[in-house]
């Protein structure tokens, strides 16, 4: 992972949003943004989280990244397109906690802590998880992620710059979990970077035999750290990464974890984050079909049009809407690669006489390198994603009293 080869293939597909116009990667500031190392941490508490400046989105606040147009253009097979407009659920009963990836390509070993400007971050949320919106509140914080070249470091570093981050997410959880009602039910969401961190966040709060662990997996609709690197035992759903949350295998299964990483389906020969220690395999659920080993269409991708930052969004020549969503085009099947390594298999599924352009060419070069399609991860199935979320609050619902709208203490806003 150190080699120099390794850190250019990494940065190249990094940069693959960019130039396959997603949503996923650019650096969240100039790359000589200031970093902090483990002699200068300076550990948050939940009182940090108090401001409304330490958050992307947060339900109470005026309006926030989660809260922009979210209407999308569909293209259909007839090669006709239609504008659907954005329905969020009025006093949505579930909160979502998301946890944005790397979004600083700094090769400086250490921790991104500049949110003078938080654009960038602002940008990726929307395009990952604005349109979770449909069914959940949204809370997303900052925090003090690692630098991308903090993997590349040395192990001393990347321990510091983790552990930091860690702390930031933490204490921003503990804040929510502090101002929330607590028969909310829950859905915990990250990707690459922040699903390492959602994945830290389960192990240390939720994964016991205590009360308080007990109570949180009570409230968890689904966990998602999609693109991160979860385990599980040989013919298991738990015994690796969780002990006692195991991976989804059917869709209105609750408590449970959504987990992949995406790749073309002849998949990658060194693929991240590299084979698991032996007696485990890394976790793939279909997020289309959780449990079944065949192929299944993705209910639907979905693309954000635009950037601030980049030209040649998908779908940015047809749609005038922030999103463009390409229902049954790409197919899914979860595959065994080599050594225990498993990973979620997706490609085009163009039926005969469907008229619709790709969004994403994945002839592109870039897509067949160490990371495959990860900067892809939450577009490709996002609709499934948000059925995910939707199925199971109505699974909870039947099971659990409803769960109440209001908080104690501080407010805290209905999701608009």
């Amino acid at each position: 992972m150190k080699r120099a080869s390794d850190i250019r293939t990494l940065v190249i597909a990094a940069m693959a949003a960019g130039c396959a116009g997603t949503q996923a990667t650019p650096a969240a500031s100039p790359r000589n943004a200031p970093v902090e190392t483990g002699a200068t941490w300076r550990a948050a508490t939940p009182e940090t989280y108090d401001p409304g400046s330490m958050w992307v989105c947060r339900p109470d606040l005026p309006a926030d990244a989660c809260r922009e147009n979210r209407d999308s253009t569909e293209l259909r097979a007839d090669g006709s397109t239609v504008v659907i407009p954005f329905v969020a659920r009025a006093g949505p009963a579930a909160d979502c906690f998301y946890v944005y990836p790397t979004v600083d390509l700094a090769m400086t070993p250490g921790n991104h802590t500049d949110f003078s400007d938080t654009d960038r971050m602002r940008e990726w949320t929307f395009g990952q998880v604005a349109r979770f919106g449909e069914t959940c509140r949204l809370f997303a914080p900052l925090y003090r992620q690692m630098t991308f070249g903090t993997y590349f470091g040395s192990d001393e570093e990347h321990a510091h710059g983790f552990e930091l981050a860690y702390a930031d997410v933490l204490a921003s959880f503990q804040w929510y979990l502090a101002h929330a009602d607590a028969s909310r039910p829950l859905v915990l969401v990250g990707h690459s970077q922040g699903a390492q961190l959602i994945e830290r966040l389960l192990q240390s709060l939720f994964d016991g035999e205590s009360d308080q662990a007990r109570a949180l997996r009570a409230r968890l609709l689904v966990a998602m750290p999609i693109g991160g690197d979860v385990q599980v035992a040989e013919g298991s759903t738990t015994g690796g990464t969780f002990q006692h949350i195991p991976l989804c295998t059917a869709q209105a299964d609750l408590g449970c974890v959504v987990a992949f990483g995406t790749f073309l389906p002849k998949g990658s020969k060194n693929p991240w984050p590299g084979a698991p220690p032996k007696g485990m395999r890394e976790a793939c659920v279909n997020p289309a079909a959780p449990g079944d080993e065949g192929p299944h269409l993705l209910s639907g991708a979905v693309y954000p049009t635009r950037s601030r930052f980049r030209d040649g969004m998908p779908g940015s020549a047809i749609a005038s809407t922030p999103f463009v969503a390409v229902p049954d085009f790409y197919t899914a099947q979860c595959v065994d690669g080599r050594d225990g390594f498993r990973y979620l298999a997706v490609d085009e599924a163009r039926t005969p006489g469907d008229a619709r352009p790709s969004p994403v060419s994945f002839d592109w070069y870039g897509w067949k390198t160490r990371l495959g399609l990860h900067v892809l991860d939450f577009q490709l199935a996002q609709e499934d994603l948000i059925r995910a979320v939707r199925r199971r609050l109505e699974r909870f619902r039947q099971i659990q009293p409803p769960a109440l709208a209001g908080f104690p203490g501080k407010a805290i806003g209905a999701q608009r």
